[in-house]
């Protein structure tokens, strides 16, 4: 033995007494435990002895009782490895040494497993021990003097040598006893403690491995439960569990032995395990019983006696606490939870051994309990939703905890109930119950379900599932019955807080069980299987609404299978037998839609329209025979063809490949993606329900259709729809959009379909369906009543009163409703009043209908509310004791009382945000502060009414959300109100104790609040009901602030006057709004009455005096006292602004009065008090100009002009709408020049931005006597809006040179030289694109054509050949062939607008009175400005010059593309042309074809365009040239044909070769590389505004691409020009105008005019009317840009899609018109019989040639759906009505369908080649039989009342503004200087034929001019005041009865353009059918 070893031992011996030391020597042998292996005998007996004295102490520290823990390890450790080591040499040896080993092995199992325990437990014991540096060094060091330590003696040591020695069985036993007694002393609290717990129980099993004799005693364990719990530190249920946690580990190891030794503690520790209840106890416990069980089965013969006493124990209590616990539960008994999970567990542990443990009763009962509890626990969860208040949240932790014991607890009894409970039948009814009551409760835990899911799965599995029948039903379980109704109960659960992942669990589980369940046929009989299909799945259809698509596939399969394969049986199913109420909340067509789809032939192949993108082949090879050629077939590619590089073949080849798999597509390719995308998308399935519904439809039989009529009512009337109403699809709408489509449709009552419409937001599909319902059955009053009720709640007041007036019986309707559009309130009233007063006098016989009756009441009563007139609306109420109406107008009187007794208390009326408006007032009112919460509250339940309602309306509809919006703000005022109540009163209180005047920063939220309200008000075109509403509520509020500060006179003014003076403001408003709609009564009475204080601020006084003074001036017979009003006024208040006014207002009254003088004298006082009042100069201004009319004297017009100049001067809007008067009076100015002496002098002063609308006027008047006047005026524009003038300046010069050179010199050669040499820069390019447009002109033919042309006038301004579209360009060539210029050589394009004979007219000209200034002096001037605005701005005008140069040049069509357009103009006037078809080719129409022969093919052409008249020269001329007699076609239809055949050629050749889009950078390098830094995207000087330079939008770039536009023939480039903000202006650059270009750009400045006229009127205003006006600039003078919109589409080429679609020709009914009036033609019948004779043509064709749907079709294709329709419908009926509107006030006719563009997304419209034309007299001429277009197709898109209510209105607005008092004399000045303008430039371009005018040549004298254009003025004038409704109202008050429409002038003009007599006298080109 060594010598350390002896040391170490020594000192263990000898200080072995001191613990320290003790500690220090085993931890060292802990350390080096396999050095001190060999010694262990020495040390053992001592290790062992110390044990219990280290570890077993309670006080002990943990750091020793590990230590002993370790000892002990140590020496079991020792222990094993010497067995192993004996075992090796056992092994060795091949002899079985001792039992010992053998056991040893057996126990062990393998090696391995021990030594790897043996490393954790040495980690863990190297981390655990701190290793202090002394101790190392003494480990590492040997002690020097070996040799004197005496060898000590072990025990034992001489019986056994070191290597061989084994612990005696005492040590053993103290070993094992030590580590039960250390185990139970631990308390396992801390992570430290807890690991020595582990580590002693690891260390008992293994000690138990290594000595499985030893005995093991548990005497202590007795004395730990007896010992009282209060004298222990201990827990007895934790020293119970560590009992048990021992007791197990030594059962595992030797179960026999143990049970034998120690029965008695184990039937002991039963009861208090049951007492404790501790879970792991309960863990442990039944280890131990299972462990117990195992050695002895109680069933078992040779079991001991003791035992089975244990087992009976446990049964009893088992029993007695379930009993316990199933008994009603006693008060203090809460723990009751934790006691049923310990029984329970073990119970379901113990289950498989002792069978009779479960008793079915208990069972039950204890599953009862619990359901119980879990219901409790679940409503005390949703309580406390509601209430959280802190003592339930502390609550809620621990009942948190309890909810999971319950539920962990019911999952077990779920599992434990087996055949045995069921087979008991009174257990099996209840346990059923209370299954189907947790399943139907809401808040079942998901656990818990899927727990009972898998219970009632495994049942039906043991008992269907055995194969063959169920044995009889006394063993089974569970009946087919039961299974089904168990299973509705399992659809029916409420998912909602199932987790995801749960809830995919559960469809998983459930789907896969009840698709088993359905289709299984091996498993389950068939009677089963049709019933669980039948009554589980069609009832709840979960299998269809499954998330996973092979799921929904395989029950799919089972319907699709169960039903015919016929559409009817199908739909019937869809409609009829299947209850979808299951799937009610989810959009459940698609699953309709999959069944109908099923049915599909699947394998057809997809064929497509007609009209859509078909290709040719493109390998064009021998070996294909492909007849269609439609779609290519490729041959088969070479093998290996990977390999093959990628030529030009093989490329092609592939793409053949691709093409031919492509047109082999079958119909499921397309179908079952579809059907897939429908089930993930709505809008897709609502879609294709849409589109397929109407198509099975129209397959079934009529019969079909009446047995599907009444279910399909009967579905849409289902009340489960509701849970789909805020969807976005829904069901109802899909399905009744589907109707709205069928043919033919079936008749539903029209009350549901109203109800359907609002209710589930299917708005426009209801009013479509019942637009047609009304159309179709005519006398169904119930049906119209829906329609009208729907349009009330969409706020479409003119669509109802469309409909009315369509539908009225009384006369009275009609002219009441007509009255009430245009804001004729008063008449209205009386009217209806009388209607009334007549119905109960019985005047009508009874035949009036009660829905008439009642709109009479109600329109009275909305009147009476526009009026304001409350107290007969609160008479009224109290009269009939109508709620509504007296909560309305109670407030308003302000009767507060009668409204707090007799009404708030008594009504009932439903909820509508505008109630709680009302009770929010009163709130506030009543009670003050007090009522502040209750009105708060009340609010926030108004704005989610409101926002509800806002929910249910359509998304595009902005009309309808107007009043929700209006409620909103009063909502939100409400809310202010309460704020201003409450500051008020916080204010009081601080006031209340501090001093005077210190309250500067009180209030603070009230005067904020009071001026934010006088900054939000409504708009001024709102209705004063809508006003009233809101002030009068303020009034309130002011009366409150008035009364909480009414003491504050001294100390704080302004708080005193602060609510005097808001009230007053307020009261002004609203008695200004009144008179601006013009219900002056309505304002003085406000005035009067609503202020009710005798003091008022000196600027509201006045306000007040001006609006009543205003108001008296416009009521009859009031005048005298509005004098009276103003003669009275103290002026001395005032400041000298408002007295100056105040006596302008006297001036009014008195020029009305007639007394002139004084009228003069007022004025003039006026401005001699304050010079700067603009409506004074305005006033007098008039004054002097009526007094010129009168008297002649020019001194008056010298005062008129610079009175108005000065106003404009000092601006005010409406002022500078006196411009026009101005410029006027300039151009018709007197000999002495007065007006131009006024208007040099005051030019100066006046703005310059006021000019910038007048910039034509002004150019045009260059060449006029005004010219010296308005060049000054163009001088200071140029140099301020350069861009303003550029476009306009340049072009006026490039038009007049020409002109001035021909005066001077009569020769076009001289003017292409100064082209060339031009100071305007224009560089050669300008000139060569002059040039080519010219020669393409070249003129033709004589003068001959005109006199044989029976054409109306307008197509002969233009020469003979109406131009097709206005801005077609290159018709002109043809057009002008009338202007007998064949003369002249082919030369510049303006050279036609002068003939020969101006040049004798100039040297006739008399210079004085010369009316022409010359045309020279003109572009001299002209010149001059251009200068100026060069030095002044260099960089801007080369930079313009480029841009206009490249876009003049660069962007004009090809020559394809030019005579594709002249051929398409030739065919034009072939259908015009008034011949028989059968006829020979008329004369001029010869002519005319040889012309455009020689100029496409000329000289010039040939050398130019050499390709394309190598191609089209040759067979052009061969078929069209009269000149190739042998071929040229005989009679008109061939030579018809022949140009059709022409243009189909050269259209598909134009579309064909050249690219649809161009690219900048081939067209215009200039352009591409072109840097801008002045230049202003063109065209944003048209608001009449001022333009503030820094503020205009800079051109940035111009687009890259460069579509073509193509539109009937004719071709344009569009250029997109990019603006510096990122906006994008589209432009498309037209060519080869007319001379009546122009004019465009004319019409286009007075719509901009009138637009500013609709602005200011409310009637206008309110129906958003405001016509469309492109910007047009032009470029040269043949070319110009237009704004163009992306969506434009022409009228026209809707018909022609439509035709191409069907593949029909679009010219048909033209020719078949035609040729049925052949006979007419050649003279053989009497004019009467011709009308009839066409009238017949037009009808045949409507009936069977074009339907007037077309259009209706095309919009329906075009736009998303009903509510876009709709919105599309209301902007284009606006548009459409005021191009009617404009097209009869000027006469311009000729409104051909290709003239018409609209956007297809804004239903803006724009008309080309918009311009009256005039006769030789310069007078406007039109002879059409219809006043504007009004087809057929447009009267079906809008519907009759549509027309009536949407036309009509606007039309009527449109009037009623632009003749309303302020406007009316504008009007008249703007159009006198239009036509001005225009009979300017027509005596420029009158063509030779026309006999000239008196004064020869192209010159009009002044006083000429001055009368043509006032008879045009005046004409325009009187035809709007013919169908204005001010002038025919004022008809009416002398009172005509019966009464008639003040819409009955426009009415009437509808009804000439729809009545086909007229129509059919149309020309063909007009297509008056479409």
């Amino acid at each position: 033995m060594p010598i350390w070893i002896r040391y170490t031992k020594k000192i263990l011996v000898e200080e072995g007494h001191s613990i320290p030391n003790l500690i220090h020597i085993f931890q060292l042998i802990v350390r080096h435990s396999d050095l001190f292996y060999s010694c262990r005998a020495q040390f053992v007996p001592q290790m062992v002895n110390s044990l219990s004295r280290l570890g077993l102490p309670y006080n002990t520290t943990a750091e020793n009782r590990r230590l002993a823990i370790e000892l002990a390890g140590l020496v079991v450790n020792w222990e094993k490895q010497r067995q192993n080591d004996l075992k090796k040499g056992a092994n060795n040896d091949g002899t079985s040494q001792s039992t010992d080993v053998l056991n040893l092995t057996s126990a062990a199992g393998d090696p391995n497993k021990l030594s790897v325990d043996v490393t954790t437990f040495s980690d863990d014991s190297t981390k655990r021990i701190k290793v202090e540096p002394g101790l190392q060094s003494l480990c590492v060091m040997s002690p020097g003097s070996a040799s004197s330590i005496p060898n000590i003696e072990t025990p034992g040591s001489a019986a056994q040598p070191d290597e061989e020695f084994k612990p005696n069985a005492a040590m053993e036993e103290m070993i094992i006893n030590f580590l039960i007694r250390v185990a139970l002393v631990i308390e396992p609290k801390d992570k430290e403690a807890s690991l020595m717990y582990k580590q002693a129980l690891d260390l008992l099993s293994q000690a138990l491995e290594v000595w499985p004799n030893a005995n093991v005693k548990f005497n202590y364990l007795e004395k730990l439960l007896s010992s009282t719990p209060s004298s222990q530190s201990k827990d007895p249920s934790t020293a119970l569990s560590q009992g048990l946690d021992v007791m197990n580990k030594v059962l595992e190891k030797q179960p026999h032995l143990f049970v034998r030794n120690n029965i008695n503690q184990i039937s002991q520790i039963l009861e208090p395990c049951f007492k404790f209840k501790m879970l792991d106890a309960g863990n442990s416990l039944c280890s131990l019983l299972m462990m117990v069980s195992a050695a002895f089965p109680p069933e078992a013969v040779n079991t001991p006696q003791e035992v089975k006493m244990v087992y009976q124990k446990m049964e009893e209590l088992v029993q007695k606490h379930l009993a316990v616990v199933a008994a009603p539960q006693t008060a203090g008994e809460d723990n009751s939870a934790s006691m049923i999970s310990f029984v329970l567990y073990v119970i379901k542990s113990l289950a498989e051994v002792h069978k009779n443990l479960i008793d079915p009763f208990n069972v039950v009962r204890v599953l009862q309990r619990l359901a119980r509890d879990m219901g409790l626990s679940n409503a005390s969860y949703t309580r406390q939703g509601q209430r959280s208040d802190a003592d339930s949240a502390v609550t809620s932790s621990r009942q948190g905890a309890d909810v999971g014991v319950v539920i962990a607890n019911l999952k077990s009894v779920l599992k434990l109930i087996s055949e045995r409970v069921m087979s008991v039948p009174d257990c099996k009814r209840s346990v059923t119950q209370i299954l189907n009551s947790l399943l139907s409760e809401k808040g079942t835990d998901p656990s818990v379900l899927l727990c009972i899911l898998d219970l009632i799965k495994g049942w039906v599995e043991d008992d269907f599932g055995k194969a063959g029948t169920p044995v009889a039903s006394s063993t089974s379980s569970i009946t087919s019955k039961e299974v089904v109704s168990l299973l509705q109960k399992l659809s029916q659960v409420d998912k909602q807080n199932f987790s995801l992942s749960t809830a995919e669990e559960w469809d998983r589980k459930y789907l896969e069980f009840l698709y088993g369940l359905c289709a299984d046929s091996n498993k389950y009989p068939l009677p089963l299987r049709q019933e669980v299909f039948q009554k589980v799945e069609r009832q709840y259809l979960l299998g269809l609404r499954a998330k996973d698509p092979e799921v929904r596939m395989k029950f799919f399969v089972l319907y699709h299978e169960s039903l015919g394969k016929t559409l009817f049986t199908r739909l019937q199913y869809i409609i009829q037998i299947q209850d979808w109420e299951a799937l009610s909340d989810v959009f459940w067509l698609k699953q309709g839609l999959d069944l109908l789809l099923a049915i599909l032939v699947e394998d057809k192949p997809i064929t497509l329209a007609p009209n859509s993108a078909k290709i040719p082949p493109v390998l064009v090879s021998g070996a294909t025979s492909d007849c269609t050629g439609v779609q290519p077939m490729a041959t088969d590619i070479p093998e290996g063809s990977e390999e093959v590089p990628l030529t030009l073949d093989s490329l092609v080849l592939k793409h053949t490949h691709f093409l031919n798999d492509m047109s082999k597509l079958k119909v499921a390719d397309l179908i079952i993606p579809l059907r897939e995308l429908a089930h993930t998308d709505a809008n897709v399935a609502y879609h294709l329900w849409v589109l397929v519904f109407p198509i099975v439809w129209v397959t079934l039989h009529k019969e079909e259709q009446m047995a599907l009529a009444k279910p399909m009512i009967a579905l849409l009337s289902k009340d489960y729809h509701k849970k789909q109403q805020t969807h976005r699809p829904n069901v109802v709408q899909a399905l009744l959009e589907g109707l709205q489509l069928s043919h033919p449709q079936p008749r539903m009552p029209s009350e549901l379909i109203k109800f359907i419409g609002k209710t589930y937001n299917a708005w426009h599909i209801a009013l479509g369906l019942l637009e047609s319902h009304v159309m179709l059955f005519l006398h169904d009053t119930k049906c119209s009543e829906s329609l009208a009720e729907l349009y009330r709640l969409l706020n479409e007041e003119d669509m109802r009163c469309g409909l009315w007036m369509k539908r009225s019986i009384t006369a009275e309707t009609r002219s009441g409703l007509s009255l009430v559009q245009h804001g004729y309130w008063q008449r209205a009233q009386s009217l209806f009043y009388q209607a009334m007063i007549k119905a109960t006098q019985g005047t009508y016989n009874n035949t009036v209908p009660k829905a008439e009756m009642c709109l009479w009441e109600e329109q009275w009563l909305h009147c009476a509310s526009q009026l304001s007139q409350w107290e007969a609306l609160s008479d009224f109420g109290k009269l009939v004791e109508n709620y509504e109406i007296l909560l309305d107008s109670l407030w308003k009187q302000p009767d507060w009382a009668y409204l707090k007794d007799q009404v708030i208390p008594k009504a009932q009326l439903e909820e509508t945000p505008k109630l709680r408006i009302i009770q929010a007032y009163f709130a506030l009112h009543e009670k003050n502060t007090n009522g502040v919460p209750e009105a708060e509250n009340i609010v926030g339940k108004g704005v989610d009414l409101a926002l509800e309602q806002w929910w249910q309306l359509p998304e595009m509809s902005i009309h309808a959300r107007i009043p929700l919006l209006q409620q909103f703000q009063q909502l939100v005022e409400v809310q202010e109100s309460a704020r201003i109540i409450v500051d008020i009163s916080n204010g009081n209180k601080l006031s209340g104790n501090s001093t005077v005047g210190g309250h500067g920063g009180l209030y603070a939220d009230l005067k904020d609040i009071l001026e934010t309200w006088r900054l939000r008000t409504p708009n001024e075109w709102d209705n004063t009901s809508v006003w009233y509403d809101l002030l009068q509520w303020r009034n309130e509020m002011y009366n409150a602030v008035i009364d909480a500060f009414k003491d504050f006179g001294n100390t704080n003014s302004q708080l005193h006057h602060l609510g005097f003076r808001d009230k007053a403001w307020n009261v002004n408003k609203l008695a200004h709004i009144a008179r601006k709609h013009g219900l002056s009564d309505v304002c003085v009475s406000i005035l009067e009455k609503m202020y009710g204080h005798s003091t008022m601020e000196v600027q509201e006084a006045f306000v007040k005096i001006r609006e009543q003074a205003k108001a008296y001036l416009e009521m009859k017979g009031e005048l005298t006292s509005g004098l009276n009003l103003i003669n009275s006024t103290n002026l001395e208040y005032f400041p000298v602004k408002h007295k100056a006014e105040i006596f302008r207002l006297k001036g009014d009254f008195l020029l009305k009065l007639s007394d002139c003088e004084g009228a003069n004298l007022a004025y003039s006082n006026a401005i001699t008090l304050f010079k700067n009042l603009p409506k004074g100069w305005i006033s007098w201004g008039n004054y002097c100009d009526m007094a010129y009319k009168e008297t002649h004297e020019e001194v008056w017009l010298e005062y008129a002009v610079s009175c108005f100049l000065h106003g404009i001067k000092f601006g005010i809007p409406n002022s500078r709408s006196h411009l026009a008067r101005v410029l006027y009076l300039l151009s018709f100015d007197t000999s002495s020049e007065s007006v131009g002496r006024a208007f040099d002098k005051y030019l100066d002063q006046i703005p310059h931005w006021v000019w910038l609308s007048w910039i034509p006027q002004l150019l045009l008047s260059l060449q006029r006597t005004e010219a010296s006047h308005c060049k000054l005026v163009l001088l200071k524009v140029a140099t301020v809006y350069p861009q303003a003038l550029y476009y306009w300046l340049r072009t006026y010069l490039l038009e007049r040179r020409d002109v001035a050179n021909k005066s001077e010199y009569g020769r076009i050669a001289m003017a292409q030289q100064r082209m060339q040499q031009n100071t305007s820069g224009v560089g050669a390019s300008g000139s060569i694109s002059l040039a080519e447009g010219s020669t393409r002109v070249s003129a033709h033919g004589g003068g001959a054509l005109v006199s044989e042309n029976q054409l109306h006038q307008g197509t002969q301004s233009a020469g003979g050949l109406g131009s097709h579209d206005g801005s077609s360009s290159q018709v002109q060539e043809t057009e002008r062939s009338g202007a007998a210029e064949s003369n002249m050589p082919s030369g510049n394009d303006q050279s036609m607008q002068l003939n020969s004979s101006n040049n004798e007219a100039a040297l006739r000209r008399n210079s004085a009175m010369g009316l022409v200034a010359s045309a020279a002096s003109a572009f001299d001037a002209a010149k001059d400005i251009m200068e100026t605005l060069r030095s002044k701005h260099t960089n801007l005008a080369s930079e313009l010059e480029i841009l206009l140069t490249e876009i003049g040049s660069r962007f004009v069509t090809l020559p394809e593309e030019r005579l594709l357009a002249v051929v398409n103009a030739l065919l034009h006037r072939c259908y015009k042309y008034p011949t028989a078809t059968t006829a020979e080719v008329p004369q001029s129409l010869k002519k005319e074809l040889s012309g455009v022969c020689r100029a496409c093919f000329s000289a010039d052409a040939v050398n130019k365009h050499v390709d394309f008249v190598r191609e089209y020269k040759q067979d052009f001329e061969r078929d069209l040239d009269p000149e190739s007699t042998a071929t040229f076609p005989a009679t008109l239809a061939d030579l018809t044909e022949r140009l059709k055949h022409w243009k189909n050629i050269l259209q598909s050749n134009v579309e064909d070769r050249f690219p649809a889009v161009l690219k900048l950078e081939d067209e215009s390098r200039v352009l591409r590389d072109f840097y801008v830094v002045d230049v202003e995207v063109p065209g944003q000087y048209f608001a009449d505004q001022e333009v503030a330079p820094d503020h205009t939008v800079k051109l940035d770039r111009v687009g890259a691409d460069i579509p073509i536009v193509r539109r009937h023939g004719s071709s344009f480039r569009r250029l997109t020009l990019i603006g510096s903000d990122g906006s994008q202006r589209h432009f498309i650059v037209q060519t080869s105008l007319t001379p009546n270009a122009r004019s465009d750009e004319r019409i286009l400045q007075l719509f901009r005019v009138m637009n500013r006229m609709f602005d200011k009127h409310k009637e206008s205003r309110r129906r958003h009317i405001c016509i469309h006006t492109p910007i047009i600039i032009p470029v040269w003078s043949q070319v110009r840009m237009v704004e163009d919109d992306l969506m434009y589409s022409t009228f026209l080429e809707v018909y022609e899609n439509h035709c191409a679609r069907n593949d029909r020709e679009a010219d048909l009914p033209i020719t078949y018109f035609k040729e049925q009036l052949n006979q007419a033609i050649c003279g053989q019948i009497s004019p009467e019989a011709v009308v009839d004779l066409r009238l017949q043509a037009y009808n045949d064709i409507t009936k069977n040639i074009v339907t007037e749907t077309i259009f209706s079709q095309f919009m329906y294709k075009t736009l998303l759906n009903g509510n876009h329709t709709w919105a599309f419908k209301k902007q284009f009926a606006v548009q459409l009505a005021l191009s009617s509107f404009m097209s009869f006030m000027l006469q311009i006719g000729g409104r051909s369908p290709n003239k018409i563009l609209f956007a297809k997304n804004t239903g803006k419209i724009f008309q080309t080649d918009f311009h009256p034309s005039y006769d030789a007299n310069g007078m406007i001429e039109f002879n059409e039989p219809v006043p504007f277009r009004l087809t057929r197709n447009l009267q079906a898109f809008f519907s009759h009342f549509g027309v009536e209510g949407l036309i009509v209105s606007a039309m009527c607005a449109a009037s009623q503004a632009v003749v309303s008092p302020k406007q009316s004399q504008h009007l008249w000045h703007h159009l006198a200087m239009f036509f001005r303008d225009e009979l300017i430039s027509w005596s420029w371009r009158r063509p030779l034929g026309m006999p000239l005018a008196p004064v020869g040549g192209g010159s009009l004298n002044n006083v000429d001019l001055k009368q043509k254009v006032t008879t045009n003025v005046e004409h325009v004038i009187t035809r709007i005041n013919g169908i204005a409704p001010q002038y025919i109202s004022e008809e009416e008050e002398n009172g005509v009865d019966p009464p008639q429409s003040v819409q009955r002038g426009v009415a009437e003009l509808v009804d000439a353009a729809l009545t086909p007599r007229n129509l059919c006298m149309m020309d063909p080109t007009w297509h008056s059918w479409f």
